[in-house]
């Protein structure tokens, strides 16, 4: 899809929806799924939550297995999240241009526990609500909550940088899963 129609679609999208259209997210990949934003994590948000729009075709990937999830997980996704977890710990201020992208990091290791540890891809609320469920040794889930209620309100992420060292903590948490499998 062209950066054009991708854009065109967007528009369409807000403008039957304001509250729903900035929330649409456009994914694209082949037949079997294994090209994409998160082949694994799109498969299976695909085939448990998908809301068709439009389709030329039906299409049934298969699932993938817990593995395939964690080998995915471990790779770039790991890498890139914990790179940027230790840019804002090494930061002096919040750039208001990072304030989104501090949250997404923040709630982030939330969404890695909970896609690791049940093979499923789920929404930050079923993220956050496993990892306080089931605690995460030396996971820090009270920061992720305060996170996710920022988020949800559209609050201001300020509040929350003098937290950021935490943000090391939560690299190593989401490290001893890597290590424990």
């Amino acid at each position: 899809m062209s950066p054009q129609a991708h854009e065109r679609i967007h528009r369409e999208a807000v403008m039957l929806s304001a509250e729903w259209g900035p929330k649409l997210s456009l994914f694209w990949t082949d037949r079997d799924f294994s090209i994409g934003r998160f082949p694994p994590l799109d498969r299976i948000d695909y085939l448990d939550h998908a809301i068709v729009l439009m389709e030329r075709e039906r299409t049934r990937p298969a699932r993938p297995p817990l593995t395939e999830i964690r080998q995915y997980l471990c790779a770039d996704p790991f890498a890139s999240w914990s790179s940027r977890a230790r840019s804002f710990a090494a930061a002096s201020v919040l750039d208001p241009m990072h304030r989104k992208a501090y949250l997404r990091t923040l709630l982030y290791p939330a969404r890695f526990c909970y896609s690791w540890t049940t093979g499923l891809m789920g929404s930050n609320d079923d993220a956050v609500a496993f990892v306080n469920k089931k605690p995460v040794p030396r996971l820090d889930a009270d920061l992720i909550t305060r996170a996710l209620q920022c988020r949800k309100s559209g609050g201001n992420p300020d509040g929350l940088f003098s937290a950021r060292a935490a943000l090391l903590v939560q690299i190593d948490a989401c490290a001893s899963l890597l290590a424990a499998a």
